[in-house]
């Protein structure tokens, strides 16, 4: 238990994706702007951030492995890729009136992807001060 209350950051990111995209509308839609297709860049930044998250908690909780390996940078993109798909399938599922688009799939994608290679310098960055 103690272990998992380390994931706060994670946990919480998670929340906000969760209630994003499994709720009717979250944000009134005068509160966007206007721009053609923003909710494709809102995906991507979503799943990066879980996914950066994800990384920085890890690299927080071993100290005695203090590097993100290739090995598990590919492990977390894979698992926030992977949620990425449970994320869409239940928005689909869900009788919200939002359908599920593999655009937006895509868009989470292209965001672990991403984050899989400006969050492991980032968070060295920020843990070494």
């Amino acid at each position: 238990m103690k272990r998992i209350l380390h994931y706060w950051p994670t946990f919480i990111v998670v929340c906000v994706i969760i209630y994003a995209t499994w709720l009717p509308h979250p944000l009134p839609s005068s509160s966007l702007p206007s721009i053609p297709h923003i909710d494709k860049l809102i995906h991507a930044i979503m799943m990066g951030g879980f996914t950066g998250a994800v990384m920085f908690d890890y690299y927080r909780q071993c100290p005695s492995r203090r590097s993100l390996t290739l090995r598990i940078i590919i492990a977390f993109t894979s698992m926030a890729m992977a949620f990425s798909v449970v994320d869409e399938t239940i928005q689909g599922l869900l009788p919200i009136g939002r359908p599920s688009d593999p655009l937006d799939l895509l868009a989470d994608w292209l965001g672990c992807v991403v984050a899989a290679f400006t969050a492991p310098p980032a968070i060295r960055a920020v843990v070494r001060k």
